[in-house]
């Protein structure tokens, strides 16, 4: 009798959206062995050239699929300074003394990282069958239980799952959960631009903002504040300016919203001279603004055979966890995965990224609300709520005590303070939380 082998044909994965959640997702599947095929509205031409940082959890995802950030340009974050409104340095932190995470904290620039996941895709060499990217392709519809996708020319293709990927205007999670639970204003808007790191250093007044390679900086005022990075190997900063939205009203969402130096500048009017100056750097012709949005929890990550991943099931949220979503979904369904196995298989995936990922959620909202001096007093670094932050462990002498910073993930320094930590007792929590949040 012949030996049946259905179990391992390929499995057909439709999957909406083609940002770095969705590609992603279509490199880890290829990887395993599946035919891909990716849906995305745009032409991929215009992607935002911004800057991501990529925590040590997506590091290691990267890694795994053969992406090397590093060979990109990204930089190692080897320091976090944090200053005040007027350009006073409050705290500097150095990173590289630690032995925290696994893997590298990096800084990259957005366009490099996606356009290298696209070529490992669609490459015909390598691992697996190449994806195939259909381009100006704008899914409007899926019906779950077939995996079928329509597409707004009225095109239809059917697959064995569907991933919905399409971002904070997701037309996918309208299957899912419902057109009520949709993505609302945050009450923060954010000025995102680039400035040459050479044109900082060449001014002397402010040179020392940039004096450092690797590091995370930021700027506190009472209801803004900024946060600067550097990428492509330490010559470009990366910098966003967070503000309340009534400053600067924003129309629609996206990443190519333009704005205004001008409006920049009058939004950070009370930050002090070097840092004005700092921003005036800006070429206006690069200078995007957009709402940051929120979404309250779905109730379900999956309906039948479809399944959302990234920002339409979690806006807000950093980029890595977009990619522990697609690296979750490729380690759930291996070759040898069968059609029947599938809804199985997402229930599972549900399991595994709902608490997690609204957990950083919940620790992203924190991180970007202003809290008051008296707010700030009164947090508890070492209660079990605060693990929506992070912290940094460094040695005084020996093992114990340990100097203790505490920063959120926006990598605001809120506390600092010593504490014995016994090798028996609090450390294992301690070193689980950092786990927890980052790897």
């Amino acid at each position: 009798m012949a030996q049946d082998t259905s179990t391992d044909i390929p499995l057909k994965v439709l999957i909406a959206g083609g940002g770095i959640s969705g590609l992603t997702a279509a490199l880890g599947l290829r990887q395993q062995g599946h035919d891909v095929t990716v849906f995305e509205r745009t032409d991929l031409a215009k992607e935002f050239g911004a800057a991501i940082h990529i925590g040590p959890n997506g590091h290691g995802i990267l890694k795994n699929l053969g992406v090397f950030p590093e060979e990109l340009g990204a930089n190692q974050f080897e320091k976090l300074a944090e200053y005040d409104a007027q350009g006073e340095l409050k705290n500097l932190v150095d990173l590289l003394s630690l032995d925290v995470w696994p893997n590298k904290w990096v800084g990259c620039h957005r366009v490099a990282l996606h356009e290298k996941i696209k070529e490992k895709a669609i490459a015909l060499d390598g691992p697996g069958i190449p994806v195939t990217v259909k381009t100006g392709s704008l899914v409007v519809d899926v019906d779950p239980e077939s995996a079928t996708v329509v597409l707004d020319d009225g095109s239809k293709y059917t697959g064995d799952i569907v991933l919905g990927a399409d971002g904070v205007s997701s037309n996918t999670r309208k299957i899912v959960v419902g057109p009520d639970i949709k993505p609302r204003g945050s009450g923060k808007s954010l000025f995102r631009f680039m400035i040459p790191r050479e044109a900082i250093q060449k001014n002397p007044r402010i040179a020392h903002f940039a004096q450092y390679n690797g590091c995370m900086s930021s700027w506190h005022g009472e209801v803004c504040r900024l946060v600067m990075y550097p990428c492509v190997n330490n010559t470009l900063m990366n910098i966003g300016a967070i503000h309340p939205s009534y400053l600067s009203p924003a129309k629609g969402e996206g990443w190519d919203q333009e704005a205004s130096k001008e409006k920049l500048l009058e939004v950070f009017g009370a930050f002090g001279p070097q840092v004005k100056e700092m921003l005036d750097l800006v070429d206006s012709s690069t200078l995007k603004v957009w709402s940051l949005l929120d979404m309250e929890r779905i109730p379900r990550w999956y309906r039948g055979r479809l399944a959302l991943l990234g920002d339409a099931a979690h806006p807000f949220m950093p980029s890595c966890v977009a990619m522990e979503d697609a690296a979750s979904i490729a380690a759930l369904l291996p070759r040898g995965t069968s059609k029947d196995d599938i809804p199985e298989r997402l229930a599972l995936y549900q399991s595994i990224r709902d608490e997690r990922a609204h957990r950083i959620q919940a620790s992203t909202r924190n991180s970007g609300r202003d809290l008051s001096e008296e707010e700030k007093r009164q947090f508890d670094c070492w209660s079990p709520s605060s693990r929506c932050f992070f912290y940094v462990l460094t040695p005084l002498q020996g093992r114990t005590p340990f100097n203790t910073t505490l920063i959120t993930m926006s990598g605001r320094i809120l506390q600092r303070s010593s504490k014995n930590i016994s090798n028996t007792g609090t450390a294992p929590k301690f070193r689980s939380t950092v786990h927890h949040v980052w790897n």
